[in-house]
């Protein structure tokens, strides 16, 4: 029988330590029916009246400003989901796009119809440019070129996810291979270093997101409308008779949080796509 050492250099752990994580979720909880976007707007609300109440020690305010920015990059890879979500559960061409996508079967046995498109993004993370990009075209089958404004934006919002990076596997740490990717001339001196954030830089990081948002929100809302009028027969273009067949699209992309812009509701918004389709006609008249 090999010999033991003894000594104990801290208490025992437990050998029975488990968790109900079952017990952790809001089982009540009902999906809402705010649009992908108002649902990011009430989601980074909560944490920016987080951030501007705080009033706990120095040291526990830095790493409670860690786990907002942990929620803002949240509340980003949300609204990806449930724009896709809708989208493919409302849209024709991007439910064909996904009817191919791999699903596991236990998905398909728990999951109702107005969330089984969630189950196909499991494997997806939204922190990077490649892979939100590479989501938009596998799921809603986005072609061609993106605008340049949201390829940057992309890059800007990949970049505050390394910063997550550090939160989640170094406990706030910038590791060399962040800093690599963050540009390592500038975070030399910040290696091994841990993040010290404070509201602005937490304002910052809110403002890379909401225009990551706002302009994904603006892209996907234009493109998939603009494919819909190359459908024959997808409108009509009486309003009176698209009016609910519009709506639908309308109100997957409409904020209800923030405050309109001129001239973007309902009505405008399907008059300006048929004059849209008149200046498609006219040029192919040409």
């Amino acid at each position: 029988m090999a010999i033991e050492y003894k000594h104990k250099v801290n208490k025992n752990g437990s050998t029975n330590v488990s968790s109900a994580t079952e017990t952790f979720f809001d089982i009540n909880y009902i999906e809402s029916s705010e649009s992908p976007i108002d649902s990011f707007f009430l989601n980074t609300k909560d944490l920016n009246i987080i951030s501007a109440t705080l009033s706990i020690s120095p040291a526990l305010t830095k790493k409670t400003y860690n786990l907002i920015l942990l929620g803002q990059i949240s509340a980003v890879e949300s609204y990806i989901r449930e724009v896709i979500r809708k989208l493919i559960i409302n849209d024709e061409e991007s439910k064909n796009t996904s009817s191919t996508a791999q699903l596991t079967y236990g998905a398909a046995l728990n999951y109702s119809k107005e969330i089984l498109p969630e189950a196909l993004m499991e494997s997806y993370s939204f922190a990077s440019k490649k892979n939100i990009l590479d989501a938009l075209k596998t799921f809603l089958n986005i072609k061609g070129h993106f605008p340049i404004e949201l390829t940057d934006a992309l890059v800007e919002f990949e970049r505050i996810c390394q910063l997550r990076h550090c939160i989640i596997h170094r406990f706030g740490k910038l590791g060399s291979n962040n800093a690599l990717k963050l540009g390592l001339d500038a975070h030399a001196q910040c290696l091994e270093k841990p993040l010290s954030l404070d509201t602005s830089h937490l304002l910052e990081t809110y403002i890379v997101s909401e225009n990551l948002v706002l302009l994904i929100n603006n892209f996907l809302f234009k493109s998939i409308l603009q494919r819909t009028v190359q459908i024959d027969g997808f409108w009509t273009w009486d309003f009176r008779k698209d009016k609910k067949k519009f709506t639908t699209y309308y109100n997957i992309f409409k904020s209800l949080q923030e405050p309109e812009i001129p001239n973007t509701d309902l009505k405008t918004a399907y008059l300006n796509l048929r004059e849209y389709k008149k200046e498609l006609i006219k040029k192919e008249r040409r």
